[in-house]
């Protein structure tokens, strides 16, 4: 069971379209558990944080990293 202020695994799939990033969640888990495999055609990307605890976070980098870091 997730209590508050626990850490958590905020699991994201995204799918790189033509023009946009497609991202679906796919769930928020304890550190450890298993999780659903990553579907075909999307990556994955985890975001640990604290549940109810307020976090200010502006943005993150969806994507892969080309070359010398640019995206």
């Amino acid at each position: 069971m997730i209590d508050s202020r626990d850490r958590v695994d905020v699991v994201l799939d995204v799918y790189v379209e033509e023009d946009a990033y497609r991202v679906r969640m796919v769930g928020v888990f304890q550190p450890g558990q298993p999780v659903p495999p990553v579907p075909a055609g999307a990556t994955r990307n985890t975001v640990q944080t604290f549940l109810d605890v307020k976090i200010d976070v502006r943005a993150f980098a969806l994507g892969r990293t080309v070359g010398n870091g640019d995206r």
